[in-house]
């Protein structure tokens, strides 16, 4: 139970590590990825809004060569495709997000990110593709 127009803050900076810019390659294409803390108006429960610090992401695809096939980084931070739920810390300490994107059929997922070292400098990303419906105009 989270009092109405509380602040769940995060007070020990368990997200500053996640936050700047990512690169990764998969395949012939190039992500960057960038992950941004902001203070959240969580609206969603019914006479119960209440503020939340969440990271939220943008991202950038690029092929082999350069050209850019997606690119979400100039979103407002209120309309990003990808924003922070919670920490998990059994098995292992990860941070869930949830990814949603009408500009690509209504596509979800959920998304857990990690740590692969100590050095908090290489980032382990999993995606699980949560879409339910895809229409025949997808």
């Amino acid at each position: 139970e989270v009092p109405t127009n509380a602040y769940i803050k995060d007070l020990n900076n368990d997200l500053l590590p996640y936050e700047g810019d990512w690169k990764a390659t998969w395949g012939n294409k190039i992500f960057f990825v960038q992950f941004k803390r902001i203070k959240k108006y969580l609206d969603h429960k019914e006479n119960n809004p209440y503020y939340k610090d969440v990271l939220i992401g943008k991202f950038k695809v690029l092929d082999n060569t350069g050209n850019v096939l997606f690119n979400n980084t100039n979103l407002p931070d209120n309309d990003t495709k990808i924003e922070g739920t919670r920490f998990f810390t059994i098995p292992n300490k990860r941070y869930s997000l949830f990814y949603f994107d009408n500009d690509i059929c209504g596509m979800t997922g959920d998304i857990y990110i990690s740590f692969l070292n100590g050095n908090l400098n290489q980032l382990n990303w999993k995606f699980i593709d949560t879409t339910d419906i895809i229409t025949s105009s997808c």
